[in-house]
């Protein structure tokens, strides 16, 4: 669309200059019109760019009201022609200015015509720029299908076009993927989406998705700007899901255009995931859960495994808190790695994110998944050759160990690699000879506990962990600090003459406590 700014731009060539109303210049115009009679007439629409010589009218003060009328209309802007004001008077000048409407003075010499042939003229430039950017919209979203890149690369293309939000729910309207601009935060919109959908899901029930607009609307009242239309994705065969965009303007080519070829390459990327759903179980990954779980030999070669799977050498586990986000996020790390881990098998295993890949991922690919969900902690193994399927089940042991480190220290990226302590804690619980000397020298707490349904050992750990804090313990575990005194004097009746405090006991019971976990 054309706006009264371009508009100006291009009359200046005739000397046609703004005198007003500086601040209503990116108002996009929907029409020219020349209004030479005084008349209230409801064939004044909004956005208009109104011509007129005010030759019919008899004074001032009812060119004034007329010019207070057409501000009612929501004009676009005025232009005056000089041929019978002389000077446009300043209190015309004065509305302009303080309501933002835009004023032009037009010479004498200039013809209406002239600048009905400039309008047209940008009109017909605007549209080749139009027609190039739907081209070339066009091209991307057709690349991305060629090139098998998925519905939030789809999704990004169509938001880079139109600069709006944009939703992609399957048929059940769980969602997708999203796409918004700087103005959003995509986590939050999404939430927020989610949010409004499950607390009117009665209405949405019998497949009233037609429900689903007026409820986002609702939900996005404060961003008056925006409303929702939305369009589902399907085929005669099946419904595949919804594309909803969230308008901020008043539609145009563009937009119109995005909406086609978007319905198109989502349809297209559907069937093609479709026809693939059964294959998305692989072998590989069959083998890797059965690894995973325990049900496979582990002392077994990588014989079974594909030739790539035997070079994936570092697992990357994702946790999510908000369990209802592991789905989009699913797709959004696949897409994030797409181009970064070329070698690389994603998959969701008890609604984590796991990705087995060649080549060590790019801290900044990493840290731009984080950036865009709250609550979601990263762990990366050891980069190690899978010689044996055992070396598999040690990966997804150190990432779960990285997981339950990085929510202690309260970080939300961290390498199995990089631990201290911790680490070699690791490698002591793999090793049962240790496990049964710490259950040896715990066992006077751990049979007390049972027998009078204490909390001994868990006290003992607390207050090891924070360094002998009477109060910080308490904290920890929700109870008073007499409480943690009086369950301190048990366990020195348990171990007369140990004092945890001395170097040697406390590394010997921080060990033993953390091994018996």
């Amino acid at each position: 669309m054309v706006t009264v700014k371009q508009f100006a731009e291009k009359l200046k060539f005739y000397n046609i200059n703004l005198i007003a109303g500086m601040d209503g210049m990116e108002v996009e115009l929907n029409y020219l019109s020349i209004q030479e009679l005084p008349l209230i007439s409801e064939r004044i629409q909004s956005r208009g760019f109104i011509m007129t010589t005010f030759a019919a009218f008899t004074s001032e003060v009812e060119i004034i009201n007329h010019v207070k009328w057409l501000l009612t209309r929501e004009i676009a802007a005025l232009a005056i022609h000089s041929v019978v004001l002389d000077e446009i008077p300043s209190s015309i000048i004065s509305i302009g200015n303080e309501y933002s409407l835009p004023i032009l003075s037009i010479p004498f010499e200039v013809s209406y015509h002239e600048i009905l042939k400039t309008y047209n003229q940008l009109l017909l430039e605007e549209s080749d720029t139009l027609r190039e950017q739907m081209e070339k919209m066009n091209l991307n979203l057709l690349e991305s299908i060629a090139e098998d890149k998925g519905a939030s690369y789809i999704i990004a293309t169509i938001g880079k076009y139109i600069n709006s939000p944009i939703l992609y729910f399957d048929k059940e309207l769980n969602i997708i993927t999203v796409w918004t601009d700087r103005s959003i935060k995509r986590d939050e919109f999404s939430l927020r989406v989610k949010s409004a959908l499950e607390n009117s899901s009665n209405l949405l029930k019998k497949e009233k998705f037609e429900k689903v607009s007026a409820l986002l609307k609702n939900e996005f009242l404060e961003e008056s700007e925006l409303t929702f239309c939305l369009f589902p994705i399907a085929d005669k065969l099946d419904k595949y899901g919804f594309l909803v965009i969230g308008y901020r303007n008043t539609q145009n080519l563009l937009v119109d255009s995005a909406v086609k070829y978007g319905k198109t390459a989502l349809l297209i990327d559907a069937v093609k995931r479709k026809s693939l759903v059964k294959f998305l179980k692989n072998q590989d990954i069959r083998l890797l859960e059965s690894i995973i779980e325990g049900k496979a030999k582990n002392s077994s070669k990588t014989a079974n495994f594909s030739l790539m799977m035997k070079e994936y050498n570092q697992m990357y586990l994702f946790h999510f808190s908000n369990k209802e986000l592991v789905n989009y996020g699913f797709t959004y790390i696949y897409d994030e790695l797409d181009g970064q881990a070329q070698d690389k098998v994603i998959w969701i295993y008890e609604q984590e994110v796991i990705c087995l890949t060649s080549s060590k991922i790019k801290i900044q690919n990493l840290e731009n998944i984080l950036e865009n969900f709250t609550g979601v902690i990263c762990g990366i193994s050891e980069f190690k050759e899978n010689t044996y399927e055992e070396d598999i089940l040690k990966k997804f042991k150190q990432v779960q160990r990285s997981i339950e480190v990085a929510k202690f220290k309260e970080t939300r990226l961290i390498f199995y690699e990089e631990l201290g302590f911790e680490k070699y804690m690791f490698i002591l619980k793999e090793e049962e000879e240790a496990k049964e000397a710490a259950k040896r020298l715990l066992e006077p707490l751990i049979e007390f506990d049972l027998n009078n349904r204490a909390e001994l050992v868990l006290t003992l750990k607390s207050y090891l962990r924070n360094f002998f804090s009477l109060k910080k313990s308490a904290e920890e575990l929700f109870v008073h600090r007499n409480t943690i005194s009086y369950r301190l004097e048990k366990i020195h009746e348990l171990y007369k003459g140990i004092n945890f405090e001395k170097q040697e006991n406390y590394l010997l019971f921080t060990m033993s406590l953390d091994l018996i976990e």
